[in-house]
């Protein structure tokens, strides 16, 4: 009996080291947060491209605090508004599109269609933080308060669904007149 007790216990251990080695996680594979949207036809709502020309930017706004010095010497600070992020996140050819939204309560994007006309769209959030579990981290979803928009080019958007999430659906329509 002696003489299996290392044998047994070697085999125990081993057991229970590659049991617990198997271990998963069930972490989900996407964990970014994308506003989904689908770009369609106003008469038919068919599917309508956008051409290589449109470049689809986005940036956010943010608080800065300016100290300003008066002739009298004593400072006064206020708070302006200012531009942090202005980078293109589409140029080419699409029928939709999936774009980031920002930590803050708002995220503005802006559809140039050419040098002198573009349309801005300003999405309106709540931020919902989501946690899976300790292992898979945190991850950021968003409800949809409210959207506003130009109309220079496009005609009008819909909200097909306010829960923005890890889950690749759509979330907004975006008619185009046919031309």
């Amino acid at each position: 009996m002696m003489r299996r007790f290392p044998f047994l216990m070697i085999l125990l251990l081993s057991l229970v080291f590659m049991l617990n080695g198997c271990n998963s996680n069930n972490c989900p594979l996407t964990t970014v947060s994308f506003a989904h949207f689908e770009f369609l036809n106003s008469t038919d709502s068919k599917q309508h491209t956008m051409g290589d020309s449109v470049v689809i930017t986005g940036f956010t706004v943010a608080d800065v605090t300016v100290n300003d010095t008066l002739k009298d010497g004593t400072v006064t600070t206020r708070i302006v508004k200012d531009s942090l992020l202005n980078e293109i996140l589409y140029n080419k050819p699409t029928t939709s599109m999936s774009l980031p939204l920002s930590y803050k309560s708002t995220t503005t994007y802006v559809i140039h269609y050419s040098k002198k006309m573009r349309d801005t769209i300003v999405v309106e959030h709540k931020n919902i933080p989501y946690i899976e579990s300790i292992d898979c981290g945190t991850m950021m979803f968003y409800k949809v308060n409210n959207i506003r928009y130009t109309t220079n080019a496009l005609d009008s958007i819909e909200t097909v669904n306010p829960d923005i999430n890890n889950e690749e659906k759509i979330n907004f329509n975006i008619y185009f007149p046919t031309n």
